[in-house]
């Protein structure tokens, strides 16, 4: 029986990641957010002016930036539930 990652299963039984843990995801998502940026920045140059193409890709990767780090951050911080007394 081959055992399944540590991150997936303390999701799935509702336990908090450790630091480290957070940590690799991160860079991992900083790695895809720059994978995606490069190969946009390549299409758009070969199909439209090299002057704006900059411009749009960096408007791009700020909006997948928010979407990816502030977005999840803000709707866990501000929905988290009240303790109970």
């Amino acid at each position: 029986m081959e055992s399944e990652p540590l991150g997936p299963r303390r999701t799935a039984e509702g336990r908090h990641e450790t630091p480290e843990e957070r940590a690799d995801r991160r860079w991992v998502e900083l790695l895809l957010l720059a994978t995606v940026a490069s190969a946009l920045l390549l299409i758009l140059r070969v199909a439209m002016d090299d002057t704006a193409v900059p411009w749009i890709v960096a408007g791009l990767a700020a909006w997948f930036m928010v979407c990816w780090f502030a977005l999840p951050w803000a709707l866990r911080r501000y929905t988290r539930t009240a303790p109970k007394k």
